[in-house]
């Protein structure tokens, strides 16, 4: 008897049991057949509706609305990707300084760094960047900090005012990581520092 039967309904219940929007790679299912198999198996889900082929080897379970199909966000891919390759990313650029408000514009390439290989992947019109930078740059306890410390090197110091400061403020203020503001603002270059620094002291002396 062929396995190819086998390897069709292993999968396709794996796909219908998991939630929409779920992420899924070639590799997923490496132990449910030979990967050519596979491969013909994804095929169908896409043909059949129950997945979407998004990029070279990447799926994704449809999220459907009265609108049509709904894309995951590029965030939920990105850190899918970075969870499968066992590496560390972070938001820069633009995407850093949009998560945080100094930008409203929805970037078309979605950049970050990464403890893992450079490389461009290409999501329909989208693009993910990704960046091979130094272990610094992953040293912060926290998130917060160092998304501000990525937007400000984005949009650069002499371009700062006072709208982008309290939108940084505001950033910081509704963070859930105050607890490694202190430690992790001393990893900022000096004249992010001067900037953050007082925004801390002003949220630390603030009645609980």
């Amino acid at each position: 008897m062929s396995k190819t039967p086998y390897v069709y309904a292993r999968v396709m219940s794996k796909i219908e049991e998991s939630a929409e929007n779920s992420i899924f790679f070639l590799t997923d299912f490496a132990n449910e057949g030979a990967i050519e198999t596979v491969r013909k198996v994804l095929g169908e889900a896409c043909s059949e509706g129950k997945l979407s082929h998004i990029a070279h080897g990447i799926y994704v379970k449809p999220k459907k609305s009265s609108f049509g199909m709904v894309p995951p966000p590029m965030e939920q891919i990105a850190l899918a990707i970075a969870e499968r390759d066992h590496v560390k990313i972070m938001p820069t650029g633009a995407t850093a300084a949009n998560i945080i408000g100094l930008s409203t514009q929805i970037p078309m390439t979605f950049s970050y760094l990464t403890t893992g290989s450079t490389r461009n992947i290409n999501i329909g019109n989208r693009v993910l960047k990704f960046k091979r930078a130094a272990p610094r740059n992953f040293a912060y306890h926290g998130t917060s900090i160092a998304l501000v410390v990525q937007a400000l090197k984005e949009i650069g110091k002499e371009n700062v005012n006072s709208k982008e400061k309290s939108a940084i403020y505001n950033f910081l203020l509704n963070s859930d990581d105050k607890q490694f503001h202190n430690e992790d603002a001393l990893l900022a270059p000096q004249w992010i520092q001067a900037m953050i620094r007082p925004m801390i002291n002003s949220m630390e002396a603030k009645p609980k």
